[in-house]
């Protein structure tokens, strides 16, 4: 029934998507065959003055004071790329463990922090976080966001604490949406990926959208995924459906705002035991394993140029406002002791319903002072965060059929912030000196129908911070910065009983961008995290634990150049030193930390419809567990993880004419088809998770 109204909705939205398209080219008396630079000029939603992501341009991250890096449209359009967490590996210090090859639940870790389902890490779409709960559950265990609505992304490692919190200190990664073109287009796309075993995974795109007026627009957008990835077992179907606007109310007021219906129901082929591993690792023992997912949500932005009164000029105004209605399940096989072992016989079904209703407003103004020497852009904001969290687990003998109720919890949490900073410009715009502060408060209270026990919470942090920039010359950006991070007791460690302390942490860098040519750049950071209290999960005893202080150090680096004109290519290398700062392991590394990540791309444009794609990625061996045990134990609870060298290879080519255009384009994952593993999956933490192998996938597009 669940595929078939997929296939239903995809239907109705062609027939939708045509009728708009018909409509539109009605309104439109003539169709010119080429569009011009100025038609193809998008509305997008305005940036308040001094916000530090801004749109995520080139220019902006040039001259950004932190590491920041951007994954740019042309990149998420290739075929070999599988997903959003697949694109994210080419940046340096982000590793991500693909546990599908769909993206469809993501598991990213920056700078070594890592946390199940990207659990360390500020994750926003168009600046509105993603996360189910940005306060009480900052993980993506539902992540409704898909591959081809997103345009580009803009991963920002350091430098955006003070606006953006909490959960920051691995910094703060910013999907951001395709534009509304400002002339009426559609687009119909397939990408087909081929797996061996006969597996097939099919992700369908349609869009309609574009102005109605010269000041008005909106863009529908229809992403489908169905069919199975490399793994037995999995059977995946994910509908995100998004209708998103922008209206110019006038020359100083705009308005930008989104619909979201995103469903996701997929089997999860788990972890295998070793035995299992190296008989077939496209098996899977766990036929009960499985996630489905639902989320409805809307947002908003207001936007309004103020003016300028008496000394305070080029005053700027902004209201967002953003809400969910979520629901999340994981239904997993456990063995007669209640345990995860991969080849056992499930003796358990057990289920973790979550429900999310979170609200939150974010108000924000900005405004200049001008003087002959120092200029200063002041901005100030604030959120408030409201959310309700029923969360269950049910446990159901497949022998008996009795069903016990484990967990039965509430948690209600309000989370308020505010923040100050100010942008000193000084020797005529050269040096930007940015002091700020946050300050947040969050109340935590949570209660179990089962044992009647109530407890609550309370955090309380100032998070200061403070960024430099300075335009040596006009070749060299020279930037610094520091910072404090905060995140509040999570959910699952309050569940897990565990340690339940906020997370605080103290981040530094500094670095340059050198352009010594147009075609030439080399970007460099070095950067330190000083984490107090840091909570890591416990694979074999299936609690949390506080490892007390942690470091994080290293340096990335990167590489752009284009030596011909058909020619761009990428280097980038991280080196992490993680190293555990107290306790019993003192001075062994942190868990899941690989030393060394390397990143290699290149494009070569053969003529302007031709263009082929080469990316390579190689990343070091780590621990999973904080005694840095090498060998795997009996479960493969623990045991380190191997290296791996990935390549991906692509070849597009564009069709145009009468000013439509198809792009096809085929591509290969893990070309040579190299073979490593995870640990520590979720649902599935002990046995060797299997990362994705080779995959062959054809695309086409046709834009209209």
């Amino acid at each position: 029934m669940k595929y078939k109204a997929a296939r239903h909705i995809r239907w109705s939205l062609s027939l939708l998507t045509l009728a708009l398209a018909q409509a539109a080219a009605a309104a439109e008396d003539v169709k010119d065959e080429e569009k011009t630079k100025e038609e193809k000029l998008s509305l997008a939603s305005q940036v308040i003055k001094g916000d530090v992501l801004g749109h995520g341009s080139d220019e902006e991250v040039r001259t950004y004071a932190g590491s920041r890096s951007v994954v740019k449209s042309e990149d998420l359009k290739k075929a070999s790329v599988r997903g959003l967490d697949d694109a994210l590996q080419r940046v340096p210090g982000v590793k991500v463990f693909d546990e599908t090859g769909t993206g469809v639940l993501p598991q990213i870790s920056v700078r070594g922090l890592y946390e199940s389902r990207s659990g360390r890490v500020q994750v926003l779409s168009d600046g509105i976080p993603l996360s189910l709960a940005p306060y009480g559950q900052t993980s993506l265990s539902l992540f409704p966001q898909t591959l081809q609505t997103v345009d580009r992304i803009d991963i920002v490692r350091g430098g955006a604490a003070v606006q953006y919190g909490p959960n920051n200190v691995g910094g703060v990664i910013n999907f951001i949406s395709k534009p509304i073109p400002k002339k009426w287009e559609n687009n119909i796309g397939e990408r087909l990926t081929f797996s061996p075993g006969g597996h097939q995974l099919y992700d369908t795109y349609l869009s309609t959208g574009g102005h109605l007026t010269d000041n008005f627009g909106l863009m529908l957008e229809y992403n489908n995924k169905s069919g199975h990835y490399d793994r037995d077992h999995s059977n995946t179907d994910v509908d995100n459906v998004r209708l998103r606007g922008q209206w110019d109310i006038d020359d100083v007021r705009s308005l930008s705002f989104g619909l979201q219906h995103y469903e996701a129901d997929m089997e999860l082929a788990g972890a295998l035991s070793v035995k299992d591993y190296k008989h077939d690792w496209r098996d899977s023992t766990r036929d009960l394993d499985r996630f489905k997912g639902n989320t409805d949500r809307v947002w908003g932005t207001y936007t309004q140029f103020l003016g300028s009164h008496g000394p305070l000029e080029d005053m700027e105004f902004s209201l967002t406002g953003f809400a969910h209605d979520s629901d999340r399940n994981f239904i997993v096989g456990l063995d007669s002791k209640s345990q995860f072992t991969p080849d056992a016989t499930p003796a358990y079904r057990q289920s973790a319903p979550r429900n999310f209703k979170v609200w939150g407003i974010e108000p924000k103004v900005s405004f200049s002072f001008y003087g002959d020497v120092v200029d200063q852009t002041w901005l100030v904001g604030g959120r408030y965060v409201s959310e309700d969290t029923q969360f269950d687990v049910n446990k159901t003998s497949l022998s008996t059929g009795a069903t016990s109720v484990v967990r039965d919890w509430s948690f209600n949490t309000d989370g308020g912030a505010f923040f100050v900073s100010d942008a000193i410009s000084l020797l005529d715009g050269r040096l930007t000196i940015t002091p700020g502060v946050r300050h947040e408060h969050v109340e935590m209270n949570y209660s179990d129908a089962v044992s009647r026990k109530s407890t609550a919470n309370t955090s309380d942090e100032w998070l200061p911070g403070i960024n430099a920039g300075f335009q040596l010359t006009d070749h060299w950006f020279l930037f610094a910065d520091a910072q404090r991070s905060l995140r509040v007791p999570q959910i699952t460690s309050i569940v897990k009983d565990g340690d339940v302390g906020s997370e605080v942490a103290w981040n530094y860098e500094a670095g340059f961008r050198y352009t010594p040519l147009a075609n030439l750049r080399f970007d460099f950071n070095l950067y330190r995290i000083d984490f107090d209290n840091q909570i890591e999960y416990n694979r074999t005893t299936d609690t949390y634990q506080n490892i007390g202080k942690t470091r994080h150090q290293g340096f990335e680096t990167e590489m752009f150049w284009t030596p011909v004109e058909k020619l761009d290519l990428h280097v980038g290398y991280a080196y992490l030193d993680a190293e555990q700062r107290a306790g019993q392991y003192r001075g062994n590394e942190v868990p899941f930390s690989s030393k060394h990540q390397f990143n290699v791309d290149g494009r070569y444009r053969l003529n302007q419809d031709w263009t082929y794609a080469l990316d390579g990625l190689f990343v070091s061996k780590a621990f999973t567990d904080t005694a840095n045990t090498k060998d795997e134990n009996a479960i493969a609870s623990v045991g380190q993880l191997p290296s791996y060298w990935v390549w991906n290879t692509s070849l597009e080519r564009r069709f145009r004419f009468s000013g439509d255009e198809l792009t096809t384009s085929i591509g290969i994952s893990n070309l040579f088809d190299n073979r490593y593993y995870f640990r520590g999956m979720d649902t599935s933490p002990w046995g060797r998770q299997s990362a994705p192998g080779r995959t062959v996938t054809v695309a086409a597009n046709y834009r209209f």
